[in-house]
């Protein structure tokens, strides 16, 4: 009887592949297909884990949740995200690519800006006494540049000397506003210092370029000192602030140096105003 039923079964529904359907139509027992089914099919909480979206979603980089490309926050931690990445990471990255462009900026326009026609030398007339003015020195272009670049740092350099004397003039030291200049100062050093590699390809220029190199030196040592202090630390930024003003007084002399090698091959430099607090 229980193999009429099953042929009785199989004629009504002869396109139907599915054995434990076909099995209960017929009053038979599913267990045996069905639990060896289940075995086969893995479910995966996950969905990276399962392979099925590689490309939609990433990994939270703080407690490993799941989470759609572009979310802004991680469900599970609470982490701030900018295009997957942690804000805290992505703002450092733009922190430091923007101070990169910045001295290669500097470097890009002291170093290829185009120089200054030389002065010709005066012919006053066999019979005056004065004859011929001096020759015109041929500087090479990246001493120039160097020199001229140089000059233009300097310059910016001094006047951070009136903001620094402000702030230890004031009745309450601001020790934001002197990590601000602090870090505006570390930024030009570096660019400054940077620059002095080309000045020695013109011998006339020794002098100059291990003068420069002393003075950039001091006041890196100094700002980077500074800035390792603690901010609540008062007295560390009062010290560093009266430190490189005094290292800021050797602007005047390497002006007046620049500008008198600068003249050897009529050189025009950039004007520079000294603050009276480096005087």
């Amino acid at each position: 009887m229980a193999f009429d039923a099953l042929r009785s079964t199989l004629r009504r529904t002869p396109n139907t592949p599915d054995a434990p359907a076909l099995q209960a139509s017929a009053g038979l027992s599913t267990a045996a297909y069905g639990s060896a089914a289940d075995q086969y099919s893995p479910v995966f909480a996950d969905p990276v884990a399962g392979g099925g979206t590689d490309t939609q979603a990433f990994n939270c980089p703080a407690c490993g949740r799941t989470l759609t490309r572009g979310a802004r926050r991680c469900e599970g931690c609470g982490q701030r995200l900018i295009l997957d990445v942690p804000m805290r990471r992505a703002a450092a990255l733009s922190s430091g690519g923007a101070v990169a462009g910045i001295v290669v900026t500097l470097l890009l326009v002291n170093l290829f800006a185009p120089p200054a026609p030389p002065a010709a030398a005066v012919d006053t007339g066999a019979g005056s006494d004065t004859g011929l003015t001096p020759a015109v020195v041929d500087i090479p272009s990246g001493a120039m540049a160097a020199i001229r670049g140089t000059t233009a740092i300097n310059g910016r350099l001094a006047a951070e000397a009136v903001p620094l004397a402000k702030a230890l003039d004031g009745k309450s030291f601001d020790t934001t506003e002197v990590i601000k200049v602090l870090r505006r100062m570390a930024i030009d050093t570096r660019a400054g210092a940077g620059m002095l590699k080309a000045m020695a390809v013109w011998p006339e220029a020794a002098g100059q370029q291990a003068a420069l190199q002393a003075f950039y030196d001091d006041l890196a040592r100094r700002i980077d000192s500074g800035l390792a202090a603690s901010m609540n630390s008062t007295g560390a930024y009062r010290k560093t602030a009266k430190g490189i003003l005094t290292s800021l007084k050797d602007v005047p002399g390497l002006d007046a140096d620049a500008r008198a090698l600068a003249a050897q091959g009529g050189l025009q430099l950039p004007a520079v105003t000294i603050p009276d607090e480096l005087r």
